[in-house]
């Protein structure tokens, strides 16, 4: 059957800062481009038929790094809104321990993975939507909604089809939500560079691993 390679980007500087980072953009750091170099050398053995990448700017530097280090500059990779980071709305670009604060805030959630511990990712994007003065955040039905109109436009795939898909943490970390994965922790959050992988079976998706560094 066809696999999916979700690829969280590289390090970048928002990243680095601890801010929240949606569908705002920062470059990649010289951690992050080196983390992108190192997912491509650890894929070198897998034959990509088609690449994808979100369409914000830090997914697309990551992908070139990528793309770079297995030779695939024929290959073109095309971009795609549908796989770009979840919206935070109003709390794009600040700090993150003050987002969550103000959103746990007469809660009884402690921050971010508390949330998603007894609530899971819907009940995060619920939170951030309800605390979002302008009522800009995304919402969990369309992340979701946005996931599968992506992969309705992956059909057909052929069964020896291996997609590269470059995409962000908080999408991709839903999206295996979706699929059955336990996402809550610090320990789950989508590493830089961390790799998930689903299996493609006609239009059936399902999860083969979440969130693994390929050596």
């Amino acid at each position: 059957m066809a696999k999916l390679y979700l690829v969280r980007h590289g390090e970048t500087f928002l990243n680095k800062l601890g801010r929240m980072q949606g569908q705002i953009d920062s470059f990649l750091t010289l951690r992050g481009h080196a983390q992108a170099h190192q997912v491509g050398k650890s894929m070198q053995d897998i034959n990509f038929t088609k690449i994808f990448s979100s369409d914000l700017g830090r997914a697309v530097q990551t992908t070139r790094d990528i793309i770079e280090e297995l030779h695939l500059e024929n290959l073109p990779y095309i971009t795609n809104s549908d796989i770009r980071e979840v919206n935070f709305g109003s709390f794009d670009g600040l700090p993150c321990d003050d987002v969550w604060s103000m959103i746990t805030r007469s809660t009884p959630y402690e921050d971010q993975n508390d949330i998603i511990k007894h609530g899971g990712m819907e009940e995060v994007r619920s939170l951030m939507l309800t605390k979002d003065e302008n009522k800009y955040a995304e919402s969990y039905r369309e992340i979701t909604d946005r996931w599968k109109h992506f992969v309705h436009r992956l059909e057909p795939l052929r069964e020896a089809d291996n997609v590269l898909i470059v995409s962000h943490g908080t999408f991709i970390r839903t999206i295996s939500e979706y699929y059955g994965a336990n996402v809550a922790g610090k320990d789950n959050v989508p590493l830089n560079g961390g790799v998930t992988i689903f299996n493609m079976n006609q239009s059936i998706v399902s999860l083969k691993k979440y969130n693994v560094l390929l050596k």
